[in-house]
């Protein structure tokens, strides 16, 4: 009968972390979204270039050249690749803006195997960093960040530490990715308990990545920022990171702060739906805070 009871155990536990196995990976690896025909549609002509992360990896860029001596880094979301911010980086362009765009780990035409929502891709912006000093068209004194959801997380948790960001943008972005987890969880996963499969996942997890995903809050970090100017861009409606993130930054944020709530939009169609109106905010933060040459 022991014997029974412990292989009826044994048969569990090995389910469980087949289960755990295979939901980790449903999180942490993502078919790769790769547009090039996009860059054709939206009649930009970008540099491809290569760079390495802080770590050594090797990322998937292009640089657009602007006119005013300015240029933005476009922080792109969770399981998407650059080609996600193309429109901003249309208008941008436009503008006269140098464009610097990505591919996070994990993620695109980029190297490495997981995606780890802000934890590690946080070399990866400082590796950006580290290029665009290679580049005569860039002045280091003129950088600003647009980051939507997990860019926007990197952009929160890693601008404390490079000085040549000057000004920064956040879409839709978690505050504390812990209550993205379980509200996440919640819905997708309807009527499986959270305990203990939930807590099996993020152990294989951390397991694979080397990352406890619930200590990831970029809100612990955004003192850091200090004098440097924010604007936090979300939309009441969005389901998959609800208000009170963005809540949450504007209170916590230190000194020059911006807060747009947009009423009628979900996760990923702010843009869509107020296009004029976010283009004429987000020019405005930025000829603001970023001088031009």
């Amino acid at each position: 009968m022991i014997y029974n009871i412990l292989l009826g155990l044994g048969l569990l536990l090995f389910l469980g972390f087949g289960l755990a196995w295979y939901m980790s990976s449903k999180v942490i690896i993502k078919p790769r979204e790769i547009r090039k025909e996009d860059w054709q549609k939206y009649a930009l002509w970008p540099q491809a270039i290569t760079f390495s992360a802080s770590d050594g990896l090797k990322l998937a860029g292009v640089f657009i050249q602007g006119s005013n001596g300015v240029t933005i880094i476009l922080l792109h979301g969770y399981g998407r690749s650059k080609e996600q911010l193309l429109p901003q980086a249309k208008f941008l362009n436009k503008a006269g803006y140098n464009i610097f765009m990505f591919d996070f780990r994990g993620s695109g035409e980029s190297e490495g195997k997981y995606i780890t929502f802000g934890q590690r891709e946080q070399r990866d912006l400082a590796g950006a960093i580290d290029y665009l000093k290679s580049r005569k068209e860039v002045n280091m004194d003129k950088i600003g960040l647009l980051g939507f959801s997990m860019g926007g997380a990197v952009a929160i948790m890693k601008s404390g530490d490079l000085p040549q960001i000057k000004a920064i943008l956040i879409s839709s972005v978690y505050a504390n990715f812990k209550t993205v987890i379980w509200q996440s969880f919640q819905r997708y996963l309807k009527g499986i308990p959270f305990f203990p499969i939930g807590y099996f996942t993020l152990w294989v997890i951390k397991y694979r990545t080397g990352c406890y995903l619930p200590t990831i809050s970029p809100i612990k970090y955004i003192h850091k920022l200090k004098a440097r100017p924010l604007m936090i861009i979300h939309s009441a409606y969005d389901k998959r990171i609800p208000i009170e993130h963005a809540l949450e930054f504007f209170r916590k944020a230190p000194w020059l702060k911006e807060f747009w709530l947009v009423r009628n939009a979900e996760h990923e169609d702010i843009y869509t739906i107020t296009k004029d109106q976010y283009e004429e905010k987000v020019l405005n933060f930025y000829k603001t805070y970023l001088k031009e040459s």
